[in-house]
């Protein structure tokens, strides 16, 4: 009996040993998730998490975040959610799913992602004795517009650009020629539109062969679009373009407005200034000019009255006044044996004026 006791206790202690070793391996876990994610623009994702071994994770916190610790992406802390301190660009956009909890699965996810939510995210697990965390990338891809090769119509050499829009994550532009070679821009640049997304802007001199070629693909999921053009057709019209003519071509319209107005204004003025006025009537060895104040300038007789045959025709005639002509002239149609009576006329004219 007495040896049998050491041996009894011996295996309880063992038993007590593996039981509590078993225990602290059962407290233990590793935290697991995929390297990197990919969702399109504007589509719902799942960040996978999980635990190694699986355990119930119901009464572990969980957090997942950005590489700020605060605030969170989305909080699980004594079985429930917690919004109360989460980042605001994920308000109302997150959920962890939590029909696996008991077997360790909680994947969150994010409804609508943006281009803003590209990054790294962070899943922490902790429990009472024991914690672990993973990262996993999450990459937001979207496809722009079809690139369209367009002639540069603001420089005189004989060039052409191609841009998209529209892209996630950075896109890259190749040029190729009729035969496949790789053509070399002149110039390329990368920039963001208000939306977050890239635009890619090359231009390059045109080669000697028939057509080109512009490709933009996008290095995650390699979606390409292209846009051949043939250079005998002649370069296809851009929105840009037509701005660009319309830019010349208004302020070269006003000018031809003005232009023809001018021209019209001046063939008036000429046409006025050679029409033949009816109140001066030249003689032969001088132009027609218009009496003024009704007196002709010399050389010229007025309208109604001719010169007398011993007129003299030195002095600058005015015009009939109370149908009296001037000395030296007799009306059209008398003959000069009335000079001698128009000038008495006249001269009895003037005296009665005069005694009034």
């Amino acid at each position: 009996m007495g040896p049998a006791i050491p041996k009894i206790v011996h295996f309880f202690g063992l038993f007590i040993l593996c039981s509590m070793f078993e225990g602290s391996l059962s407290a233990q876990f590793k935290v697991s998730s995929t390297i990197s994610v990919v969702a399109a623009l504007g589509s719902d994702v799942l960040l996978p998490c999980r635990l190694i071994p699986e355990m119930n994770a119901e009464k572990m916190e969980i957090r997942w975040f950005k590489p700020r610790y605060r605030p969170y992406v989305h909080l699980y802390i004594n079985g429930k959610d917690d919004y109360s301190i989460q980042m605001p660009q994920f308000a109302n956009r997150t959920e962890l799913l939590k029909e696996n909890i008991t077997r360790g699965i909680f994947p969150l996810k994010i409804r609508n992602v943006t281009a803003q939510d590209s990054g790294e995210y962070y899943c922490l697990v902790e429990s009472s004795d024991h914690h672990g965390r993973t990262t996993v990338q999450l990459q937001v891809t979207a496809v722009g517009s079809l690139p369209v090769i367009s002639p540069n119509t603001y420089t005189s050499n004989d060039t052409a650009f191609c841009e998209s829009c529209g892209w996630l994550p950075e896109p890259s532009l190749i040029w190729t020629d009729t035969q496949g070679n790789r053509v070399i821009p002149s110039k390329e640049k990368v920039y963001r539109d208000e939306k977050s997304l890239y635009c890619i802007f090359s231009i390059i001199s045109l080669p000697d062969s028939s057509n080109i070629t512009c490709t933009v693909l996008n290095s995650v999921n390699q979606s390409k679009y292209h846009s051949k053009q043939i250079r005998e057709t002649g370069l296809p019209v851009t929105c840009r373009d037509q701005y660009s003519r319309y830019i010349v071509f208004w302020p070269c319209l006003a000018a031809l407005i003005v232009s023809f107005g001018y021209i019209y204004h001046q063939s008036k003025e000429l046409k006025r200034l050679l029409a033949a006025p009816d109140n001066c009537k030249q003689n032969a060895r001088h132009s027609e000019e218009a009496p003024v104040n009704g007196i002709c300038a010399a050389g010229y007789t007025p309208n109604g009255c001719t010169p007398s045959d011993h007129g003299t025709h030195g002095n600058v005639p005015s015009a009939p006044v109370n149908g009296i002509c001037a000395a030296g002239y007799v009306p059209i149609g008398s003959t000069s044996s009335d000079h001698g009576t128009q000038g008495k006329k006249s001269a009895d004219h003037s005296q009665s004026t005069v005694q009034v």
